[in-house]
């Protein structure tokens, strides 16, 4: 079974509060296969779904933005597909990378702003340096204090994590 690992807002900062005014939501899942799953916030268009590489992660993020979102790249019929086929199945690495390329462009242009919100273990953690390279507005949360029902031990666990 697929577990959220992280949640990503994509929108637009509010001009004098900060924060974002979302108008979407992608959910990273993890475990058995990775997937990025794309939800509108503002209508009842179909979820879309993407399976990302693995050392890429933020950068298949950042396309599933211009493809879907922005509708800079006309890319939706091949990442979006029934076969639900990887990003590795799809482009080769040197498509891949200029493909990564045109999206740090695209977003160059654009007044986004992305808020990743990033549960434990989550495997963006190890991509934070990813994220600084794209020049948009971005936030990343990470848990502060964690309490859960741990099913091995037969308790709640509490857990403050590291300021």
């Amino acid at each position: 079974m697929s577990t959220t690992t992280a949640t990503i807002l994509i929108g637009h900062a509010h001009q004098n509060q900060s924060g974002i005014i979302p108008s979407h939501l992608i959910r990273f899942t993890e475990n058995d296969r990775p997937a990025l799953i794309l939800h509108s916030l503002e209508s009842t268009e179909e979820n879309k779904v993407i399976i990302p590489t693995v050392e890429n992660t933020i950068d298949d993020i950042y396309l599933m933005i211009a493809v879907f979102i922005l509708n800079k790249l006309d890319q939706a019929n091949v990442l979006h597909s029934k076969e639900r086929k990887s990003i590795y199945d799809i482009f080769n690495e040197k498509e891949r990378r200029e493909l990564y390329k045109k999206t740090k462009l695209i977003i160059e242009g654009t007044n986004l702003k992305v808020v990743f919100n990033l549960l434990e273990n989550s495997h963006l953690f190890y991509q934070m340096n990813l994220i600084k390279q794209y020049t948009n507005d971005y936030e990343v949360t990470t848990p502060f204090v964690k309490s859960e029902y741990n099913v091995w031990a037969g308790k709640v666990e509490f857990k403050e994590f590291e300021k």
